[in-house]
């Protein structure tokens, strides 16, 4: 899991541009700025990360319970979209 950890944290480090973390940092909610949320989606489909939730034979990750919890904290710690 920490491996898994180290990952996430490196791809968002070397993905998530400032532009886009601002654009996060001023989501109060679910509806983000459309153009940035396009773009930070187009970054996750080239890794294949686009749909965290969903099972590896439908186009997700197939990630763990634990992967999807990790997933979601760094993700808040980048102020990712």
């Amino acid at each position: 899991d920490e491996a898994f950890r180290d990952e996430v944290r490196r791809f968002l480090d070397g993905n998530l541009s400032e532009d886009l973390r601002e654009a996060g940092r001023k989501t109060g909610g679910v509806f983000a700025d459309f153009a940035a949320g396009l773009r930070w989606h187009k970054v996750l489909a080239k890794k294949g990360w686009v749909a965290p939730g969903w099972p590896k034979e439908l186009g997700g990750t197939g990630w763990t319970p634990t992967q999807k919890y990790i997933w979601s904290e760094e993700t808040a710690r980048a102020d990712c979209l």
